[in-house]
């Protein structure tokens, strides 16, 4: 025990010898590798802003796809960084794709669901159900499509929310894109009272729609026609079409200025009448 005792500093110091020689041997290398990495960050960084700005600036490319390019060669400069830091400190690269290699399918397995996003991803840029702009329905929400990266499609709602949708949650459901097509189609019921004379009413909604600057008269001029015979009213259908970013402006509108053209025009809209029965005793 006594020589146990006595040979502790000189382990002491030949351990202390070692990890310092370890350090300064170690210790500018893992500096450089970290610089490396900070330098890989900062150039992918400011590559992405530059590929975004342009194809934002160029009308020949596409939004979404410059976007989504983008965060792939982000992540490529990322990963060809992290290679140059594990070589730099010692790490041979031939070794990291075997033990990649070998951890691809545990990975896989794993992350099903994130290989899955990536995958629908790729499907979403390849045949474009939507694009950066557009006013989309998916997987149970919708909103303006604000971003498309590799992952995750961002979506902003109508009263500024911000959405984060899995690309393969909005792949996988059916996906509505009102921007698509270019006109989008305003239908607005109004109920008149049955002893109305229904063509003043529907002389008057097609007058009132096709003075509104937004509506179109391309594929169709506004449209007016009795839809059905309520219990206490004569369900008149408007339809109109206008461009997708003025649709709610439309519909607002109309609505306001149908119903002051009726009242000048004598169209009354009826509401619900309530009769109380009276049992005597």
């Amino acid at each position: 025990m006594e020589n146990i005792m006595n040979s502790l500093p000189d382990m002491f110091d030949k351990y202390s010898s070692l990890a310092l020689g370890n350090v300064i041997v170690f210790a500018p290398k893992i500096i450089g590798a970290l610089f490396i990495i900070w330098i890989g960050a900062s150039i992918s960084g400011r590559i992405q802003k530059r590929i975004l700005a342009y194809t934002e600036a160029s009308p020949r490319i596409d939004t979404t796809l410059g976007n989504f390019l983008a965060s792939i060669i982000k992540y490529a400069i990322m990963f060809a960084a992290i290679l140059m830091a594990a070589s730099l400190v010692g790490i041979k690269i031939a070794a990291i794709f075997t033990i990649f290699a070998a951890m691809t399918l545990a990975i896989g397995l794993a992350l099903q669901g994130t290989m899955g996003n990536v995958a629908a991803g790729i499907l979403l840029i390849i045949f474009r159900p939507y694009r950066m702009g557009d006013y989309i329905e998916a997987d149970g929400v919708e909103g303006f499509v604000d971003d498309i990266n590799v992952f995750t499609t961002t979506l902003r709602t109508m009263d500024n929310v911000k959405l984060i949708l899995s690309n393969g949650g909005a792949w996988r459901s059916t996906i509505k894109n009102y921007s698509s097509l270019g006109a989008r189609r305003v239908d607005i019921d109004f109920g008149i009272d049955y002893g109305d004379d229904m063509d003043t009413a529907i002389n008057i909604i097609k007058a009132t729609a096709a003075k509104h600057e937004h509506v179109i008269n391309e594929p169709a001029a506004p449209w007016a026609k009795v839809k059905a015979l309520g219990e206490s009213s004569v369900d008149i259908q408007m339809r109109v079409w206008c461009k997708p970013e003025h649709y709610w402006d439309v519909r607002f509108d109309l609505l306001k200025s149908v119903k002051e053209a009726f009242d000048k025009g004598g169209i009354s809209i009826p509401y619900p009448h309530g009769v109380e029965i009276m049992k005597k005793g």
